[in-house]
């Protein structure tokens, strides 16, 4: 019969190693499954999400956690523009200002938010308040995101976003500023 003998200072330092292949693998600011059962918790995380600081970027890992698809769609409305993509698409957009330095870092904010409610679907208008490069003294815009939700396996997901600015001819209207 063949006895292996370890080596002690072996046992340690595998166990060491395998830790930190185990905490490196595990997310360490992962969401919670419940911080989504609720629409508010939900937002929040989406809100969260986006806001970096200077020489940092969004949270694209809590970000994708948010959607219950890779192709809900992501829509910018600007004037008569419109630009249509999934959540990845979105990612690639923002990301490429971040690039190119057009966006150096980013809060946003909700303000307020009003929603249509039936079974396990919602409609919900947050209105928000950002602001972009804050270093260099970023001026807030507000506008309103377009949420519909669903719920299920516990928790609410975002199956589409729809969002646009504020603007002089198209001014957000007073019933979407009241604070909830």
């Amino acid at each position: 019969m063949l006895t292996r003998i370890h080596h002690p200072a072996r046992i340690p330092a595998m166990s060491i190693l395998l830790c930190m292949f185990f905490l490196a693998a595990t997310p360490q600011n992962s969401p919670k499954q419940s911080e989504f059962s609720t629409i508010d918790g939900l937002l929040k995380a989406f809100y969260a999400s986006l806001g970096f600081p200077e020489g940092k970027g969004p949270d694209w890992e809590l970000y994708r956690s948010l959607f219950g698809y890779s192709t809900s769609p992501c829509v910018r409305v600007v004037g008569d523009s419109v630009m249509a993509m999934d959540r990845e698409g979105f990612i690639t957009f923002f990301s490429g200002r971040i690039t190119r330095g057009t966006l150096k870092s980013f809060d946003e904010k909700e303000l307020s938010r009003a929603g249509e409610y039936y079974g396990s679907i919602a409609q919900v208008f947050s209105t928000y308040e950002k602001r972009m490069n804050l270093a260099d003294g970023g001026k807030p815009v507000r506008g309103i995101n377009s949420f519909s939700l669903f719920f299920k396996n516990n928790r609410w997901w975002i199956a589409s976003v729809v969002w646009q600015d504020e603007s002089a001819e198209n001014p957000i209207p007073e019933k979407y500023l009241k604070r909830r």
